[in-house]
């Protein structure tokens, strides 16, 4: 599907998906019984932007998360230049994800600087932390899914490697037998470079940087291949099968053609979904993107 940022998120028998469809017109949410199915499931329209203010343009990457028994919603938007992005939250007026939804507002208002890929972090012991990327990640305390504790915000990965080309965005949690991982993604969202990098939270704290370990390497990147070719491969969500037993990652990336040497662009990404499994140590292995026009099996239980 033409999708970029994608996300999905299951509950009661239903996965939910959103992604970047409609910028500068709203926020919509597609729902269905089944992963293979979303693009043809229930779609609605759950918030159209007004047409002028801080949420009028730009609306990108949003999530739905379910948390302390409510439905809310993460999205950066801003008033027209870049810039200007912010974070901003929209709580359910009542349970169910497809709204109505009450205003958004901003996540964390006393950061007033470009801010974007809002996402939560929920620890075992269900503490909430606001994921976010200001061109290096960062994260901090929320004292409630709609409010941010702007006062310990804490940098806790920047661009360090070749491949991450100076630019991190997208960080998104993924845990695994007592394991937490955050993937995130590299580079410029329109260039054939774009991938996936993996901290893991070696300590207890993470509102300690030195506790995120960086793997040196990308876990997930640009594939050429005899079957074909995908690059611009990151800003990925997670999903279990419909019956629990398999690990989906559900990602944007583009084919290559040949008129895409010269558009490098975000235009073009679409959304994607592929199992992938576990290494020994407890970490993602994700395998290769796996080229559009190949054919893989449904996930277990449909």
């Amino acid at each position: 599907m033409d999708a970029a940022d994608p996300w999905v998120t299951q509950k009661d028998g239903y996965y939910y998906f959103t992604a970047t469809l409609n910028p500068d017109q709203g926020l919509s949410i597609w729902r269905s019984r089944t992963l293979t199915n979303l693009d043809h499931g229930d779609k609605k329209l759950i918030w159209s932007a007004p047409p002028t203010g801080p949420t009028s343009h730009g609306i990108w990457a949003p999530e739905l998360h379910f948390l302390q028994n409510h439905w809310y919603l993460y999205f950066t938007a801003t008033d027209g230049p870049d810039n200007h992005h912010r974070m901003f939250v929209a709580e359910a007026k009542t349970n169910d994800p497809l709204g109505p939804y009450n205003d958004p507002i901003r996540l964390d208002p006393e950061l007033d600087h470009y801010a974007i890929d809002g996402s939560v972090l929920t620890m075992p012991d269900g503490r909430l932390y606001c994921l976010y990327t200001t061109g290096s990640l960062w994260i901090a305390p929320m004292t409630t899914p709609m409010h941010v504790n702007g006062s310990q915000r804490i940098e806790i990965c920047h661009a360090t490697e070749p491949w991450e080309r100076g630019w991190v965005e997208a960080p998104e949690e993924l845990q695994h037998k007592g394991k937490i991982f955050l993937t995130y993604s590299a580079g410029h969202s329109g260039t054939p470079n774009y991938a996936l990098g993996l901290l893991t939270l070696t300590g207890t704290d993470p509102l300690n940087a030195a506790n995120w370990t960086k793997t040196k390497n990308p876990v997930f990147t640009p594939y050429f291949g005899w079957d074909g070719a995908v690059y611009c491969v990151g800003h990925n969500g997670f999903a279990t099968s419909p019956d629990g037993t398999e690990n989906w990652i559900i990602y944007h990336a583009k084919d290559w053609r040949t008129d895409e040497r010269k558009d490098q662009g975000f235009n073009g990404r679409t959304t994607r979904m592929q199992r992938f499994t576990w290494n020994k140590d407890g970490s993602p292995h994700f395998g290769h993107p796996i080229p559009t026009g190949i054919a893989i099996p449904a996930p277990s239980g449909e």
